[in-house]
């Protein structure tokens, strides 16, 4: 530890990642596929006609236009950044401050606290509960008790998977609205969803939802995200964040992207599907897995088991996340939903860990 950092930094546990050689990447949540090569060549092609000199668009202005219209929401409610993770640390640092809490619920993703943290708040997370359901309800009495605080919840939720209902998002943004409070909602899954949050947007102005191309989009290597919000709040959150924060290479990509939705969209589909395989392979056994509205999913074993398991998929080259060490998980571990190849691959590595009988679908995308 240095004497140099602030205490609170010390006390954080760094952000670890297995850099472990592997043959199926089933740890951080990517989709299992790249973007044709069509795509790529074309963001090449138009990052060689920029001129690199010079700065990028202030305000990706291109991109928002695009963003907007694909949203059904108005360009200056939208925010483009390196990542939807820089946004979430922008708003905080517009929200938060010395002497302010910000409520969330456990188990959750680890970087909450730091972006917490950054801002000088407080971040203090409700839960876990025993069953790892996200403790909505206590949540919401702590909204009544005092809702003067930002709320920032993950839907659906890492590592749980589990999705928080429309109507209740909604109850929550009204009674935060009437303390001038936001609710921040990071909505990095929502592609793979069956709820829909953006129509709230129009009726609660504190709400904030934050995505990302770096999960359905395939994009996690180029850094883009967005958010969506009140033109008024995106305005103040504006003047917290880097300037020229997104570079070309990000913008091009993401206008690419969204020319190309139809084959996310079908991919999308395809996951979701697969999905139900994935958890019908990890489900035939005694271990415990949970119902997920993301490209992941959770399974919960007794902490030896549990290192079994793991260790037999590693001596496959199959890597996942261990997640063991956040609030109430000992024992568990996150399998992104990956190609057919992997699938086949888990259910032999699982041979005598569990016992799966149904039928393996292998087809990929076009």
């Amino acid at each position: 530890m240095s004497r140099y950092v602030r205490p609170e930094v010390q006390a954080l546990g760094a952000y670890t990642l297995d850099l472990s050689p592997c043959r199926f990447k089933l740890d951080q949540n990517e989709v299992p596929w790249e973007l044709p090569r069509r795509i790529k060549e074309e963001v090449a092609r138009r990052l060689l006609d920029r001129e690199w000199a010079r700065y990028p668009d202030f305000h990706a202005a291109r991109l928002r236009e695009r963003l907007a219209a694909a949203h059904d929401w108005m360009p200056e409610g939208v925010l483009a950044g390196n990542g939807s993770n820089e946004l979430l640390a922008a708003t905080m640092a517009a929200v938060g401050g010395p002497g302010r809490e910000i409520l969330g619920l456990a188990p959750s993703f680890g970087l909450y606290p730091v972006f917490a943290l950054q801002s000088g708040a407080r971040y203090r997370a409700i839960g876990p509960r025993a069953d790892l359901a996200l403790p909505t309800d206590e949540l919401e009495l702590e909204i009544d008790r005092d809702p003067r605080r930002t709320v920032l919840v993950a839907s659906p939720n890492n590592p749980t998977g589990e999705a928080i209902p429309p109507a209740t998002i909604a109850r929550w943004a009204a009674k935060l609205a009437d303390a001038d409070a936001p609710l921040l909602l990071d909505n990095a899954y929502g592609e793979f969803c069956r709820f829909d949050y953006r129509p709230l947007l129009a009726r609660h102005p504190n709400l904030v939802i934050f995505r990302t191309f770096s999960k359905a989009w395939s994009l996690a290597g180029l850094r883009l995200g967005y958010l969506l919000g009140a033109p008024d709040l995106v305005s103040e959150i504006v003047k917290v964040k880097l300037p020229y924060n997104l570079g070309q290479a990000g913008a091009i990509a993401g206008e690419l992207a969204l020319d190309n939705a139809a084959l996310v969209e079908r991919r999308v589909r395809l996951l979701v599907a697969r999905r139900a395989q994935w958890r019908a392979l990890l489900a035939a056994s005694q271990e415990e897995v949970f119902a997920s509205e993301a490209n992941f999913l959770l399974v919960r074993n007794s902490k030896e088991r549990s290192l079994l398991v793991k260790g037999s998929l590693a001596e496959r080259g199959i890597r996942v996340r261990d997640v063991s060490a956040g609030p109430g998980l000992e024992g568990c571990l996150r399998f992104s939903v990956g190609t057919g190849a992997a699938l086949r691959a888990t259910a032999r590595a699982l041979n005598g860990h569990f016992s799966f009988t149904g039928s393996l679908s292998l087809q990929e995308p076009r």
